[in-house]
């Protein structure tokens, strides 16, 4: 798929507890097109109030529902399906996806939807893997361990690729017999709504995988500090990864993964072949959904000598990128996420010039 129509793509707004829409909220977020600044739809903003309720069915579904003590080949079975509906909803999930988010038609429906299908069933196989040890002890003594799941995982996922990163995050929890909540970013909070409606159709329980709506403020410190999470995940900024570090302590304490920012390197040395190659792979590593990517090429080392050559042929990659809307024809240079952080962005240039 090359180009969709924006004004085609049908969003369903809400949260989604218990295998139902929930549209209720207050307050709400309006939620804008990265690509045109457009306000195309709005979201509730869970309060905690409304955490309560999606964590208290996850609790529930999650102690009657019987995922967490079927068969783990049967967890697999089901992932699998789910894994295959997803692979199947491409031509649903790819435009939605694009629409609100950074990614071009063609990098969604090509790549996004496919590897987010691919990780659910990378972690499907996992779920007969992870059953236990037998320790060394006396020969009359027997010692053991047992892996079971935690309960409900709180998880928290962001903007940059909204299917695939969620995908990252529910997989395994789903896979191991624990219930998820996941809160997605406030800017992109659709094509993972569509995830959970597939969840249900390929046969996980209502309310094992439930998506709550909101803000960083209110609604994810309502999740994280929950006292029926057992474990938290969550992929963003460095400062926001330590204050729910701290929650996480303050309210368990609680175990939690972070996977937050980093400065990625790349290093070439004058004995690099192919240096047109070289050039295309760094530019790449750069330009990939506009820099907006943990692991982007953010540092470039170059030995001394190959330094000029080098940077010309970069520059000739970039000069061939093609800005646009995600869901026009021809678009490799991705919009940024939001004005906010444009303005962000172009401070930091501004400030080294």
């Amino acid at each position: 798929m090359d180009s969709f129509d924006p004004a085609a793509v049908t969003v369903r707004s809400g949260h989604f507890i218990g295998g139902e829409y929930v549209d209720e909220g207050a307050r709400r977020i309006e939620v804008a097109r990265p690509s045109d600044g457009v306000v195309y739809a709005s979201v509730p903003l869970a309060d905690a109030d409304m955490i309560d309720r999606a964590v208290e069915n996850a609790w529930q579904a999650f102690r009657t529902s019987g995922w967490r003590s079927m068969p783990p080949r049967e967890r697999a079975r089901i992932l699998r399906r789910f894994a295959d509906l997803v692979a199947a909803d491409v031509e649903t999930l790819g435009p939605l996806e694009a629409l609100g988010s950074t990614r071009p038609i063609r990098d969604a429906s090509n790549w996004d939807v496919p590897f987010t299908a691919e990780g659910i069933r990378f972690y499907a196989e996992f779920a007969d893997k992870i059953g236990g040890d037998v320790a060394a002890t006396d020969h009359d003594h027997l010692g053991m361990t047992i892996a079971e799941p935690y309960g409900v995982i709180g998880a928290i996922a962001p903007w940059n690729f909204p299917l695939v990163m969620a995908s990252w995050k529910i997989a395994p929890a789903l896979a191991a017999g624990n219930a998820v909540v996941l809160k997605p970013s406030e800017m992109t909070p659709f094509s993972v709504l569509r995830l959970a409606e597939l969840a249900i159709r390929a046969g996980i329980p209502a309310g094992i995988f439930n998506v709550v709506q909101g803000d960083g403020r209110t609604t994810g410190d309502a999740l994280v500090r929950h006292p029926k999470i057992s474990k938290v995940t969550f992929t963003g900024s460095t400062r926001t990864g330590a204050a729910i570090m701290a929650a996480c302590a303050e309210t368990g304490t609680k175990p939690v993964t972070l996977e937050l920012g980093g400065k990625s390197p790349q290093i070439v040395f004058a004995d690099a072949p192919r240096l047109d190659d070289v050039a295309r792979r760094i530019a790449g590593a750069i330009s990939g959904n506009a820099g907006q990517v943990c692991v982007a090429g953010s540092r470039l080392l170059v030995e001394r000598s190959l330094a000029e050559p080098l940077a010309e042929r970069i520059q000739a990659v970039f000069s061939g990128l093609k800005a646009g809307a995600t869901w026009t024809p021809g678009t490799t240079l991705s919009p940024i996420i939001s004005e906010p952080q444009a303005a962000r962005i172009e401070g930091i240039v501004g400030r080294t010039l």
